[in-house]
């Protein structure tokens, strides 16, 4: 495990987390240099911070802030054990929603961080852009040269799941279009590698949404009704029937955009077009 380089003020750890498969890491980066935000601790091994501090350390450097994009497990599961290795008056920062959430499991956070701009520690410009959907409260951040930490908005391993208790499907495409409109350079997701044609990339995310959209209308339409599971054993064959509830959990997610838009309507236990 070692800090990698991407561009000037932005290094990455992939450090193994507690996360959907097929993904088994986490990216947790590094911003700044000197005075250096930490973003996205999300491994549960202590032995990975005390080597990341170290190499901190070797180069002259220190952790003066921890940021979160938001409160996901894989995301926060080393916070605790971060905190612990580091000066009490280190500040977690976070959206004020990722804060009221994780300060009772993890200590007090400051909820500070929201949309607009900001600064690292080092004293780096920062643009914070609030990208709810796939959470409440998620937050990208970005640096200066179109260089963007996106957390779990895309990813370059597995896919985003859109959870219906929490997430929003309506809010994800929202936020997706905002992040196209930056026109970023290059998109840092909290899994997999670094995504250079960002827009080609989040134009992609935003057509399978819709087409997926499109598929389960078109099944409610071609059988009648059917809940959730059949949906997803319907619409993701390939799957093993051990996640089909995952899988049934995102067409959820659908099927409620979809009843706002007037495209399904619930049927006993099921749904019809």
């Amino acid at each position: 495990m070692s800090l990698r380089d991407l561009v000037h003020g932005l290094r990455v750890v992939a450090i193994p987390s507690p996360t959907l498969p097929p993904a088994t890491h986490t990216n947790t980066y590094v911003l700044g240099h000197g005075e250096v935000a930490v973003v996205d601790p999300g491994g549960d091994r202590r032995e990975d911070y005390v080597r990341m501090l170290e190499q901190l350390r070797a180069g002259g450097e220190r952790v003066a802030g921890i940021w979160l994009t938001h409160h996901h497990g894989d995301h926060v599961a080393g916070l605790k054990m971060l905190r612990e290795l580091l000066p009490e008056d280190v500040p977690v920062r976070a959206h004020p929603w990722t804060a009221r959430d994780l300060t009772p499991r993890h200590g007090p956070l400051q909820g500070d961080l929201e949309e607009g701009e900001g600064t690292l520690p080092d004293g780096t410009p920062v643009r914070i852009l609030a990208t709810p959907g796939h959470a409440p409260g998620h937050l990208i951040f970005g640096l200066p040269g179109g260089h963007w930490v996106v957390g779990d908005m895309v990813a370059t391993v597995g896919t985003i799941l859109i959870d219906p208790v929490e997430g929003d499907l309506a809010q994800y495409l929202e936020s997706l279009e905002r992040m196209r409109q930056l026109h970023a350079v290059a998109l840092y997701p909290a899994h997999g590698e670094p995504i250079e044609a960002a827009e080609a990339l989040l134009s992609g995310y935003i057509a399978h949404r819709h087409m997926r959209t499109q598929q389960i209308h078109q099944a409610l339409e071609t059988e009648g009704i059917q809940d959730e599971i059949s949906l997803a054993a319907r619409i993701y064959p390939e799957l093993p029937t051990d996640v089909l509830g995952l899988a049934a959990a995102q067409i959820l997610t659908h099927l409620l955009w979809m009843e706002r838009h007037g495209l399904a309507r619930r049927a006993g236990d099921g749904w019809s077009a």
